[in-house]
């Protein structure tokens, strides 16, 4: 079988990224964003991931304890958060900011998630989310 190169516009597509369904900031309000997939290596080697946080970044990415020192939830954290602020494109963190929101756990979970496994890893999220929603109504 021949392999072809892929198309330029192809690849451009891609860099624009996705418009996906987040878990939502209030009942009744859906958080659609448009996100891209980014890359851990990439952010450390731009300096995006500070040094402090590298240990934690082994620890979520390779799921083993970090041998060069003890890694804490708010690195942990900072590291998830990092990811997801870069992979939400529109609206952005600041765009969420101007108007007197943060993204929640549920959310950055959701976007580091994604950043890993793409949109077929925020099933779950949507899954859970109904049963919520279906569980208030009730």
């Amino acid at each position: 079988m021949d392999l072809k190169v892929t198309n330029i516009e192809d690849l451009k597509k891609v860099a624009q990224g996705e418009v996906i369904q987040l878990p939502q900031f209030a009942q009744g309000i859906p958080f659609n964003a448009r996100v891209k997939r980014v890359s851990l290596l990439n952010l450390v080697r731009k300096g995006v991931v500070p040094n402090k946080l590298l240990s934690a970044a082994e620890e979520l990415f390779y799921g083993k304890q970090s041998s060069k020192e003890n890694v804490d939830l708010t690195q942990m954290t900072d590291v998830m958060y990092i990811m997801a602020e870069n992979a939400l494109v529109e609206p952005s963190i600041e765009d969420l900011k101007s108007v007197g929101l943060e993204l929640t756990d549920e959310q950055i979970v959701a976007l580091f998630n994604y950043t890993q496994e793409g949109v077929s890893e925020l099933d779950s999220f949507r899954e859970k989310s109904e049963n919520t929603e279906c569980n208030i109504n009730k």
